[in-house]
């Protein structure tokens, strides 16, 4: 049995080494197409940054506040509960669309300088393609109604939400070419951002990292603003009441000066210790709100770039090296098959 298989693995390799000619004609007709995809297909370039964010497992009001809180009618929670903010999350706030409309809307500039536009329109208008995307979309255009010069003023923030289709298309187009992986075991995130141009890449790649640690922040640090914003109120009406006491206990005092009796000594008394307890509230407070300034700054996360965005120098994509080995090995593949199965269809007939 194994005599007849190697047999009958020796007769295919005769078989191929008797058309060696043709194969080698197809594998260089392979590479040659090879080099033709691959210089017709526009050079992208990845640049790519690196974050290790901070994260924290819970939060609580500050001490006192709550307290301060219930005193005044108003229950705003103990106790903030965990954080909720996953770094698995972190790929779909980049996707999102109030995320990727703010980065279209950046002005960005090439490598040569030549082009100076907004992210959306460098997206929409200067983009290289190849030169068989002529065939298929030049009927497209003249049978669609949509025109890029229709939305020439890029991508308004009010209707990101309920974006036209070419805005629809830009948001695709940008969420492709921006990439967010997070490590699961050090929670380290990677962004890549793939460009036409090495420069955009790179300032791409810095504006997704500087505005995905804002989002970070703004969402961390929301409920110690909050109760931050609540202090300070507190703090604003206390001193008010303050001073209203310091203003009626020394109006009464200047207007009755010249008069000594008891009712007089219990009415001054009486603001006296309004006065200090207005005091010793404000005071209380003042120190609440310090410790919520405090708390609000220990809040806010620390993200720490280990590798910040680069203008990359070559380019990631086409490979062209594995492109030729690609076609050379597709066409010496396919040429063999098409001998193989010619020679038994003539054995048949035989």
């Amino acid at each position: 049995m194994e005599v007849k298989k190697n047999d009958g693995i020796i007769e295919i390799l005769l078989l191929l080494w008797s058309r060696k000619k043709q194969l080698l004609i197809n594998c260089f007709i392979g590479g040659v197409l090879a080099i033709i995809v691959a210089f017709s297909i526009p050079k992208q370039y990845t640049s790519t940054s690196v974050l290790a964010p901070e994260f924290s497992s819970s939060a609580s009001l500050p001490d006192g506040l709550g307290t301060l809180a219930s005193m005044a009618g108003v229950n705003i929670g103990g106790n903030m509960g965990n954080d909720a903010f996953y770094p698995e999350l972190y790929p779909q706030i980049v996707s999102s669309t109030p995320f990727l409309s703010e980065i279209l809307l950046m002005h960005v500039k090439s490598q040569d300088e030549e082009i100076k536009t907004t992210l959306y329109e460098y997206l929409l208008l200067h983009q290289r393609r190849p030169w068989w995307t002529a065939i298929y979309s030049v009927p497209l255009e003249l049978i669609t109604d949509d025109s890029k010069e229709a939305h020439i003023n890029g991508l308004d923030t009010r209707e990101c939400f309920s974006p036209s289709k070419q805005q629809f298309k830009m948001l695709v187009a940008l969420d492709d070419r921006i990439g967010v992986s997070v490590d699961k075991g050090n929670n380290v995130i990677t962004i890549n951002v793939t460009m036409q141009d090495p420069k955009i890449a790179a300032f791409v790649a810095n504006a997704v990292s500087v505005k995905l640690q804002e989002y970070v922040e703004k969402y961390r640090s929301a409920k110690a603003r909050k109760d931050l914003e609540y202090a300070e109120v507190l703090y604003t009406a206390a001193g008010a009441k303050y001073r209203e006491a310091q203003d009626a206990y020394a109006n009464y005092a200047n207007s009755h000066q010249n008069i000594k009796n008891v009712m007089y000594q219990i009415e001054l008394d009486r603001l006296s210790n309004e006065k200090d307890l207005a005091f010793g509230v404000y005071s209380q407070i003042a120190q609440n709100l310090e410790m919520a300034r405090a708390r609000l700054q220990e809040q806010t996360p620390v993200c720490v770039v280990m590798q910040p965005a680069y203008v990359p120098v070559k380019a990631s994509s086409p490979k062209k090296m594995m492109m030729g080995l690609l076609y050379v090995f597709l066409a010496f593949f396919g040429t063999s098959v098409w001998i193989i199965l010619k020679n038994r269809m003539l054995g048949e007939k035989e």
